[in-house]
């Protein structure tokens, strides 16, 4: 019985899942850790270790005996299983969030890594049931930091998307409000305009509710996705108020991202306070994925200042964090090309594009991909190597017109720089050539133009 109902989970498990997922019915949680022995004496079980514990898992051909075994004990045992697999990993999820934004949350980043195949089959089991949404809810608000943290993005975004449309998801008008919250940061890059929607939407219910927690997060949401909208100003005031109301809370936490939020939308010559008060915050806190996303954006505020041994500080100092947390830097690395290229160091700006091209592909961020290919561009436009500096600018903007998101200031003018080069190099109708055969690129095609690859035949 037990052989049977192991099937449910995805790749491994360890012992707590397998007492609170199989222990009903005819089996007693208690029960589980000798029956799981007799399993692994028999060698249909695997044990293997992880740190001080173990993991389990089934080889394929006996998880699909087992499977088997499963479907003959019939629909109303199957379904008891795979609930209490749900309801296992988003406790697993709940009990883990808190500890996403403190000093120990590599650890727990690195517990829900070894989970995230069980995770991933439960939000999507939960996803498929009609009666399913309030988990998926509860899913998304949990693990927002997790995905976040893991640039799973596209794969959030495609749970969670369809199921705040259900006329149900509003049920709960809190978890409602979070979750869209969560929703408009999962589409920034890549959906700009249903975004801003989302964070509109998530505002107005949390106005309706009067929750200053929820309020501070939706109004910091909503400067964000102004910002990069291009509209930074509109962003100036639900910055404001965001931070007002994370100051009154005496949430570190809340009130470090609610000033790293609101820091976008000031003129930046001013955001040096914005700036120190959110690092203490981050201290005080301990949360390291705070002082990435800070340490880049200060890190941007200098190089446009002309800060260039400050810019390379802080990127540097973000890749570091990063790093330390296991998760991806396409953006910090693509920063620390361009104070290389500003230093004249070439080939190392070359090869930090190309490594920030490569995180972005592998974690499907096609904003910061088409950044990455535009430092390309411009750093083949220093060079003279005029045919693929033209090419490489059609690749970025196309990439970049994918995600609906406009280039940023300082983007446009350095963008702008060497398009004026490239162009009178080649003369207009050579450019518009070279330039309309970069944006026609497949995907596939652009990457490997973008990573040294040779000239497509016209």
């Amino acid at each position: 019985m037990l052989l049977g109902r192991l099937p449910v989970f995805a790749e491994s498990f360890d012992l707590d899942a397998a007492e609170a997922v199989c222990g009903f019915g005819d089996i007693q949680a208690p029960d589980v850790t000798g029956l799981l022995g007799s399993l692994v004496g028999k060698s249909l079980v695997v044990a293997e270790p992880a740190g001080p514990a173990l993991r389990y898992r089934l080889l394929e051909t006996i998880r699909q005996f087992a499977a088997d075994r499963l479907a003959e004990t019939g629909v109303d045992e199957a379904i008891a299983v795979a609930a209490a697999h749900c309801r296992h990993y988003l406790s697993v999820a709940e009990t883990a969030a808190p500890h996403l934004t403190g000093p120990g949350q590599g650890s727990w980043l690195a517990r829900l890594d070894a989970d995230q195949a069980n995770l991933r089959r439960v939000a999507g089991h939960a996803a498929s049931r009609p009666d399913g949404t309030a988990q998926v809810l509860r899913f998304g608000v949990a693990l927002r930091r997790y995905w976040g943290a893991r640039s799973r993005h596209e794969e959030a975004a495609g749970l969670l998307l369809p199921v705040l449309r259900r006329p149900e998801a509003a049920a709960d008008p809190a978890l409602f409000a979070e979750a869209l919250v969560f929703a408009s940061a999962l589409t920034l890059f890549t959906d700009m305009p249903a975004s801003l929607r989302l964070a509109e939407e998530a505002d107005a219910v949390a106005g309706r509710l009067g929750d200053d927690r929820l309020l501070a997060l939706s109004r910091g949401t909503l400067s964000t996705a102004y910002h990069f909208a291009g509209e930074p100003e509109r962003g100036r005031r639900p910055g404001a108020e965001a931070v007002e109301r994370a100051r009154q809370l005496g949430d570190d936490f809340l009130l470090g991202w609610s000033l790293f939020g609101y820091a976008m939308a000031v003129d930046q010559a001013a955001t040096g306070p914005l700036y120190a008060e959110a690092f203490a915050c981050a201290e005080r806190s301990g949360d390291l994925r705070m002082k990435q996303s800070l340490h880049n954006n200060a890190g941007c505020v200098a190089l446009v200042m002309g800060d260039l041994p400050g810019a390379r500080a802080h990127f540097e100092a973000a890749i570091r964090a990063a790093k330390a947390l296991g998760t991806p830097h396409p953006g910090e690395s693509l920063n620390l090309g361009m104070v290389l290229q500003a230093e004249q160091d070439l080939d190392g700006a070359r090869s930090t594009y190309e490594e920030s091209l490569r995180i972005g592909r592998r974690a499907g961020d096609k904003r910061n991909m088409a950044c990455a290919i535009l430092g390309l561009a411009c750093l083949d436009g220093d060079l003279g190597d005029w045919h693929r500096a033209a090419m490489l600018h059609g690749v970025a903007q196309a990439m970049l017109d994918k995600t609906g998101v406009p280039w940023e200031p300082f983007d446009v003018r350095r963008r702008q720089e060497s398009l004026d080069q490239v162009r009178q190099a080649l003369g207009g109708e050579q450019f518009q050539r070279a330039y309309v055969r970069g944006m026609a690129l497949s995907f596939d095609q652009a990457i490997d133009l973008a990573l040294g690859g040779v000239l497509p035949a016209a």
